[in-house]
């Protein structure tokens, strides 16, 4: 009987019952407290340390992938770079203008894939590779006070040692003049010099070298391009480099004269003092250098759609049931904004790479556009898998593809990179 009414005792002062207990039951009851006390505080801060590390973990986790993420887009920088043939990624200050031929040579580049880069009437077939220059003012400009004459400077020394000159034209814009009703008013020569030798006033006059000239109708506005590859060859060459390169003089003769007996400025040498920037930096005289950098040669137009027509063709035949899992293209769009290169990049924003994969079956039907030695390899693996793997889905035929950018000295280049883009695919 007391055992039972102590154990009723206890546990009625466990749910919170005051009732008389002995000093015994005291103890234990306090300990039992400490007890669960304890063990809440080792449950709270388990519970805390647990989400703790948690979060930690997670936050490590984070880290990590990111690091991993920049190592992976600097590699594929790195690696994209290396097959543009560059160093390092250009990183220009602000926007540049881009000439309107540049412009048009792109677009016809990407539209027609045509195997000359250069304008019409310039011969540089193995060139891939154009670049614009400027002039640069300096304190000289202010000696030529007629709009007939002036000396025009380039900096040509980014063009790479390596890189092979095969033109250069200086092309300058034009305003049309009223006619006069002179037969012989209406024509004007321009002639250009390389200049070999400044002069020095009161010395000696400059030694100029008389490189290229022209008859243009003054009645017109349209543009004319005067071959200076030689002197800009000579600046490429010379051992002294830019200590040599003293510019281009230009004249122009026979020029039209207004009622008060000036010369109305026909041929745009230098900017007007009234004139915007933004008028004269699309009429400014501009030095273009096409150059080959070695990559190889442009296939032609006619093989290009020669590729394309055994392409369609081979996709009419491949209609049957299983076909997709044959060797065939996919589609594949590398954006040029994923590795933050739309700053330098001008044009275009990405473009299609696709690629090659699929199963080369024994046999090999005609539309996969196989070798002879593809043939026979999947013959002999028919017989000996151990012996030889099967023929591998492949491209064979690549395209390239041209890029409008700005170099790290804010100059616009236009340049055909080969084998960029998968034209067709076949076992090999």
């Amino acid at each position: 009987m007391c055992r039972r009414k102590l154990c009723f005792q206890v546990r009625e002062s466990i749910v919170g019952v005051a009732v008389p207990v002995t000093d015994v039951t005291m103890r234990m009851l306090l300990l039992l407290r400490l007890v669960l006390a304890a063990a809440g505080v080792l449950l709270a801060s388990a519970n805390s340390q647990k989400n703790s590390n948690y979060s930690t973990h997670d936050e490590m986790q984070h880290q990590i992938d990111s690091q991993e993420r920049k190592q992976a887009l600097v590699g594929l920088e790195a690696s994209l770079l290396s097959l543009l043939g560059m160093s390092k990624r250009p990183r220009p200050a602000g926007s540049a203008h881009v000439p309107a031929s540049l412009k048009e040579l792109y677009i016809r580049q990407n539209s027609i894939g045509m195997a000359n880069i250069a304008k019409r009437g310039i011969h540089a077939s193995s060139a891939n590779t154009v670049r614009a220059f400027n002039h640069i003012d300096s304190e000289l400009d202010h000696k030529f006070q007629t709009p007939h004459r002036f000396r025009l400077h380039f900096d040509v020394s980014g063009v790479p040692s390596h890189e092979k000159l095969q033109a250069s034209q200086l092309s300058l814009s034009r305003v049309s003049l009223p006619d006069d009703g002179r037969e012989g008013r209406r024509a004007v020569r321009i002639l250009v010099h390389d200049i070999m030798r400044p002069g020095v006033k009161g010395r000696s006059k400059p030694i100029l070298r008389l490189i290229d000239s022209q008859v243009v109708d003054a009645r017109k506005n349209t543009s004319v391009s005067l071959d200076v590859q030689p002197a800009v060859e000579r600046w490429l060459l010379s051992k002294r480099g830019a200590e040599e390169n003293h510019g281009l003089l230009v004249e122009v003769v026979g020029a039209h004269s207004d009622q008060a007996g000036k010369h109305a400025e026909h041929v745009r040498l230098r900017r007007s003092v009234n004139e915007s920037p933004d008028s004269w930096v699309t009429a400014q005289p501009t030095l273009f250098t096409y150059t080959d950098d070695g990559r190889g040669k442009m296939a032609t137009a006619k093989q290009i759609l020669d590729r394309r027509a055994k392409r369609a063709a081979a996709r009419g035949k491949n209609r049957t049931k299983n076909s997709r899992d044959n060797c065939r293209r996919h589609p594949l769009y590398v954006d040029f904004v994923d590795v933050g290169w739309n700053d330098w990049i001008v044009a275009p924003p990405g473009y299609d790479a696709f690629y090659c994969h699929g199963d080369c079956p024994f046999p090999l039907a005609d539309h996969l556009n196989s070798t002879n030695h593809a043939i026979v390899q999947n013959l002999v693996y028919s017989t000996n898998p151990s012996m030889v793997p099967k023929a591998c889905c492949v491209p064979t035929a690549l395209s390239s593809i041209s890029m409008l950018y700005l170099d790290e000295e804010n100059k616009v280049v236009l340049k055909n990179y080969q084998d960029m883009a998968v034209l067709g695919c076949g076992c090999r």
